[in-house]
């Protein structure tokens, strides 16, 4: 990151002028009488930018050099590092490993990321393009789709559970965990992207608070999609179905995605609302513990399926947390502009 030192001036009483770095106003492409955006950061320095989408773009490809001290999951690690840093291709260099563990850390990581695939390869290397779905080029629309598939494995236990399907349907919800870690990674990695770019952000209204508070959100559902995963395998060793959890979990999962809305909305007063029903929510699971104190004992397997639940109810406190949070940051940017235009 370069630094530069300005001495500022003062032009009449109210018209204080900085010049700009010759490098970077090049660099951008920055000509006279061109328009630039001032935006005022929470720690009061000041970002500038030009107002458009430039054209041209570096190309950034990640360069992985593979050496004796490496894993498979090592690979697998770098290239997953490079996606999400949001490259372009990503070049594997290799001298002295067998083609066969490339080529396995390489079939890994493309059944962990979505639009990853080879496109050149020779004795010493292997290179991946990222070449994305334009459907899922949206990250509101791949958020969406994560939470929709997070809900969908639990409703297709819970109907389980009912008896409205067969214990099949178990080894499906476990297989579809992936898909939900694949928009997971790709929805960092557009947000990554976007972060990147100040025309983006600005385009948007996404500001930084906004992509820690979205992190968090996703991380919520990615880990709730996991919790799916645990229970099935949990329900795979039980002869019968522990029907005394089932309105519990129902209750969780209709929390969860109410939950869920109101973040992508957004709406504070749902948020608040929902917090008041996962009270509700745990003291049920309170007395369900102390009901079923000796089913629980002796089977471990549905102790850990109550964990999981406990852990769903969990995240959605988060996640209504920091829903009520940005409606609180958002409505002190607002108070902080109409200061700057009063002055």
């Amino acid at each position: 990151m370069a630094v530069y030192r300005r001495r500022v001036q003062r032009i009449g009483k109210s018209t204080y002028i900085v010049s700009l770095p010759n490098s970077w106003a090049k660099k951008i492409g920055l000509e006279p009488k061109m328009n630039v955006v001032m935006e005022v950061l929470p720690d009061l320095s000041l970002r500038i930018y030009v107002p458009y989408k430039q054209e041209s773009r570096n190309v950034f490809e990640h360069v992985v050099y593979v050496d004796s001290t490496y894993s498979e999951e090592d690979v697998v690690r770098e290239i997953i590092g490079g996606y999400v840093a949001g490259a372009l291709t990503v070049k594997i260099v290799y001298k002295g490993i067998r083609r066969e563990f490339i080529e396995k850390a390489v079939n890994i990581a493309k059944e962990k990321l979505m639009g990853l695939e080879v496109v050149d390869e020779d004795a010493t290397s292997i290179t991946l393009q990222i070449v994305v779905d334009p459907n899922l080029s949206n990250l509101t629309s791949v958020m969406k789709r994560m939470v929709r598939l997070a809900i969908s494995m639990h409703e297709d236990i819970i109907s389980y559970l009912n008896n409205a399907v067969d214990k099949s349907i178990l080894d499906a919800v476990i297989a579809r965990d992936n898909l939900v870690d694949k928009l997971y990674l790709l929805a960092l990695r557009q947000l990554i992207a976007i972060l990147s770019d100040p025309y983006e952000m600005g385009r948007r209204g996404l500001k930084y608070y906004d992509a820690i508070y979205m992190t968090m959100f996703l991380k919520s559902v990615e880990r709730v999609g996991d919790h799916a995963v645990n229970i099935s395998k949990s329900l795979q060793t039980l002869a019968s179905q522990p029907k005394f959890i089932t309105n519990l979990y129902t209750n969780a999962i209709e929390v969860f995605k109410s939950v869920c809305e109101a973040y992508i909305a957004p709406d504070k007063n749902t948020a608040i609302n929902i917090t008041k029903k996962i009270e509700e929510l745990k003291q049920l699971e309170d007395e369900i513990r102390k009901s079923y104190g000796e089913d629980l004992a002796k089977q471990t397997a549905i102790t850990r399926i109550l964990d999981a639940i406990s852990r769903i109810i969990a995240r959605s406190i988060d996640i209504a947390e920091e829903v009520i949070d940005i409606y609180a940051l958002k409505k002190m940017d607002k108070i902080q502009l109409a200061t700057n235009e009063i002055e």
